[in-house]
């Protein structure tokens, strides 16, 4: 079945160009949606597979509003649209958990590829594989082999037991592509595989030989979570 695309931005030039861009890319099943109003209603009748939703329309919040919306109504991927660096609305996006970022003007390689690896990930979030974009290569990654992840400025080092590879994400991003019963947050840099803890001593846990810090806040839930495992 064709996936279904919906667009919303209140700037229809810029709507229907990017509509013209995932077009020219196979893309065929995409909507349009100039408004919150417009673009809720579309979420419950045309009901997408993928979200393309703007940061900031001419109402500041809408777009944050939606994306509250899609995670707590339809729990389906959606991508940023963003012109700016306002650091409080990125950070309040981020808070959304987004699928990724797609930055106006738009580059046409960068636009296909984040709706790849969203809809990728979606097909395979129930499945055993993680698809994540190196460069200009997609990196398919079986989740159960790996050990944990940690958060290195704006990369992320994903430790695997085939070893290490960096990625340009960040650990929020990470959490929205794998399954939630499976990997936790620990500490702020550090996010775990639940399936590879050896053990929880004092304030680490154990993975392989590496000692994981976790925080004071996390060691609760985490002692809950596994007191079935370990």
């Amino acid at each position: 079945m064709e996936q279904k695309i919906l667009i919303v931005d209140d700037e229809a030039i810029i709507a229907e160009h990017l509509k013209m861009i995932l077009q020219s890319n196979g893309y065929n099943n995409v909507q349009l949606a100039h408004n919150k109003e417009k673009a809720i209603a579309a979420l419950q009748t045309y009901q997408p597979d993928l979200v393309l939703l703007d940061i900031r329309m001419k109402n500041p919040g809408d777009g944050i509003d939606i994306a509250a919306y899609i995670q707590a109504n339809n729990k389906i991927p959606f991508i940023f649209i963003t012109a700016h660096s306002d650091n409080q609305i990125l950070n309040k996006a981020l808070e959304q958990k987004p699928s990724g970022y797609i930055t106006k003007p738009f580059n046409e390689a960068n636009v296909y590829a984040a709706i790849n690896i969203a809809l990728a990930n979606l097909e395979s979030r129930e499945g055993e594989m993680l698809i994540i974009k190196d460069g200009f290569d997609l990196v398919k990654l079986d989740i159960h082999s790996i050990l944990y992840v940690q958060s290195e400025g704006n990369y992320i080092d994903v430790y695997s037991e085939s070893g290490k590879k960096s990625f340009r994400y960040s650990l929020e991003w990470f959490l929205q592509q794998v399954p939630e019963k499976l990997f936790m947050r620990v500490h702020r840099s550090y996010v775990v595989n639940l399936e590879k803890i050896l053990k929880i001593t004092g304030s680490v846990v154990m993975i392989q030989d590496q000692a994981i810090p976790v925080s004071r806040k996390s060691m609760p839930g985490l002692r809950s979570r596994v007191s079935q495992t370990l």
